[in-house]
């Protein structure tokens, strides 16, 4: 027993230590995955998902529109009302007019030609700047060259920068550079120019001392969430002067035929942002500081392993049923987490590759995880095949079942195996039931006969008491018999060789003739068909039909009949044993083949036995591959049927002939 306990702790070990090295090699794996997924993801596309991510997070975070911007638009019903665009530049001058209160003014037109057709409209526009004092002009970098406005124009603004957009590899603007060097030039942004014509030295500063790398913008919204009027409006005088009073105002296209339009993450159903509001949303964040950060590539790749790391451990130490659920939290923890950091930090972390990484952990580990269990099967199988603990009965090897080394195969495999298990410990419970029971009655049956004729007032006679102890050593002495012959046919290995079924049944109703005459009982053999090979152990299978006639004779009445045939049923032989006995209900006929079942024990004429000789005939003829069959009724005897498969190749409807008549 200790033995087995330590044999037993040996196993689940080496199973624990295999478990372990494969999560050591899995889990560096899966991180070293995750890394290079984060690390090279520009390379490797997965920018595409993150932009995804970034979009529908952000549609989550924006801030409100900032008050302080105002926009004056270009749009479609202004340029119905005063004519086709361009317009004269003495129009502009009489806009800064009615925008003398604003803090600064953007004028996001680019004025870097000459209207001949009306040439003091460029002077009578920079004296309107001059006079406002706060205007900001654009420049346009076409070609590594600085494209600025004309120089009268030029002169009067009180600060220029450059209005190119950035536009990432699927024409979304998604970040701005607040500095650009042209010909080892630096050149500012279109927002800068709006602080320093606004005046906003202290957030003017950090800004310029920057570097010149792309900043993501926290936009503010969908397309047309900051307050705008119309330029013919503002015009007018319609809208009034208190709107627009210490405002940061930025005139530009907003009519779809001006084309001044572009893609942003927030874009819905394709829906583009006019120009002139990506400039006020990057100006807002230059304001409010609400640029969206982003850590380097090496910081961004081990945060992305984090979560892996947890998933990882999850599985390690929950069932597969507990980790699912583990890794859908964990998952809605990273959008969580995205969304918090975004929302309240300003900072962007691309989770695509931690979700990729978390979405092969899970099959991956289970794989592996499988193939050791699976492996540890087969070695435990193999090893009780190979110390005999299956009672000589093979197992099916992998390579026999279908689907090879498949889980499903392997499964089969373990279920076959398992099968025989429970077989093996059903016959050692019944070999203790039958030592503990079955053999210790007869013993103590003689252990009582000779106390009692040693200590008792009235010994029996000699004759007597020998006759009574002869009767319990030769039951004792069945029994035994019984229970070895139950027990080679179940475990031994069988010598299959052709016999024929009609010489075998001859064979062992001739054996059984003096004990039939003694009785006056007729035992008829119907077997003169011919030929009836089937593949067979004969020695076995000629013991599990002695078992059925030598019942058939015990329990038939003297002077009885008592029918042996043999015919074809199919693709199959059928031998048939027919009774004049006392027959059988429904309920012991289930029950008749468990070992030790015995019927109607204390009726008179009960013929003994050991329960074990049916029990026999099912083992022997399920390892042949056939069945039995019974057919009884009480009061009218039994019919006991015995199918086997034929020879391969040798069908037995096909072997049939007709007996000759003589």
């Amino acid at each position: 027993m200790l033995k087995s306990r330590r044999s037993a702790r040996g196993k689940r070990d080496g199973l624990e230590r295999r478990l372990r090295i494969e999560w050591l090699c899995t889990v560096p794996a899966l991180m070293a995955l995750t890394f290079l997924l984060s690390y090279f993801g520009q390379h490797l596309g997965m920018h595409r998902l993150d932009h995804v991510l970034y979009g529908r997070t952000m549609a989550l975070t924006t801030h409100e529109p900032s008050d302080e911007i105002v926009i004056v638009a270009l749009d479609d019903a202004s340029i119905r009302e005063m004519g086709y665009w361009p317009w004269r530049r003495a129009v502009h001058a009489q806009l800064l007019e009615r925008l003398r209160g604003a803090r600064a003014v953007g004028l996001d037109l680019v004025l870097s030609d000459p209207n001949p057709a009306y040439p003091d409209d460029d002077e009578t526009l920079a004296g309107a700047m001059r006079e406002h004092g706060r205007v900001a002009l654009p420049l346009v970098i076409d070609q590594n060259r600085v494209q600025e406005p004309l120089p009268v124009l030029a002169d009067a603004a009180a600060a220029m920068g450059y209005i190119n957009v950035l536009l990432d590899p699927d024409s979304v603007v998604r970040s701005m550079r607040l500095h650009e060097q042209v010909d080892d030039i630096n050149v500012e942004h279109f927002v800068l120019a709006m602080l320093e014509a606004g005046g906003e030295r202290e957030r003017l500063a950090p800004l310029r001392g920057s570097d010149g790398s792309a900043r993501l913008i926290s936009y503010a919204g969908d397309p047309g969430s900051f307050a705008m009027y119309p330029y013919a409006r503002v015009l007018d005088g319609s809208v009034p002067p208190a709107a627009l009073e210490g405002k940061y105002v930025l005139v530009g296209a907003w009519a779809a035929a001006l084309g001044d339009t572009m893609s942003v993450p927030l874009s819905k159903a394709g829906e583009p942002m006019a120009g002139v509001e990506i400039l006020a949303n990057g100006l807002q964040n230059a304001l409010g500081n609400y640029w969206i950060h982003t850590p380097d590539r090496l910081q961004s790749a081990l945060l992305c392993m984090l979560p892996v790391l947890l998933v990882c451990v999850a599985l390690r130490r929950l069932s597969p049923r507990k980790s699912f659920f583990v890794i859908l939290i964990i998952v809605a923890l990273i959008f969580t987490a995205v969304w918090l950091m975004m929302r309240h930090a300003d900072v962007w972390v691309g989770p695509s590759a931690a979700l990729i990484g978390i979405v092969l952990a899970y099959p991956v580990w289970n794989w592996r995880i499988q193939e050791a269990t699976l492996r540890q099967v087969d070695a435990e199988l193999d090893q009780l095949y190979e110390q005999n603990l299956m009672h000589t009965q093979a197992l099916p090897d992998s390579e026999d079942t279908p689907g090879g080394a498949s889980l499903p195969a392997r499964m089969v495999r373990l279920h076959r195996a398992m099968g025989l298990l429970r077989q093996a410990i059903g016959q050692r419970e019944e070999a203790l039931r039958f030592l503990s029971h079955d053999m210790r009655s007869p013993q103590n049956a003689i252990l009582a006969l000779t106390q009692l004729q040693r200590y008792g007032k009235n010994p029996l006679a000699q004759p007597e008491l020998l006759e009574r102890v002869d009767r319990c050593a030769s039951r004792t002495l069945g029994l035994v018999d019984g229970f070895v012959r139950l027990a080679r046919a179940e475990s031994t290995a069988l010598d299959f060789q052709d016999i024929d079924l009609g010489e075998l049944l001859h064979s062992v109703c001739d054996e059984r003739w003096p004990m039939a005459r003694r009785r006056r009982i007729v035992v008829a053999v119907d077997a003169s068909m011919g030929q009836a090979i089937v593949a067979a152990d004969g020695e076995m299978l000629g013991r599990a039909f002695g078992n059925l006639v030598d019942n058939a004779i015990h329990y038939s009445p003297d002077g009885a009949h008592v029918m042996c045939r043999l015919y074809a049923q199919g693709s199959n032989w059928a031998v048939s044993i027919k009774d004049k006995g006392r027959g059988m209900t429904a309920d012991q006929q289930a029950q008749l083949f468990e070992p030790f079942r015995r019927f109607d024990v204390d009726s008179p004429g009960n013929p003994e036995g050991s329960g074990l000789g049916l029990a026999l005939v099912r083992a022997v003829v399920q390892r042949h591959g056939g069945r039995v069959e019974v057919e009884s009724a009480r009061g009218k005897g039994s019919v006991f049927r015995v199918i086997l498969p034929a020879r391969p190749g040798d069908g037995a409807a096909h072997r049939w002939r007709r007996p000759e008549r003589r």
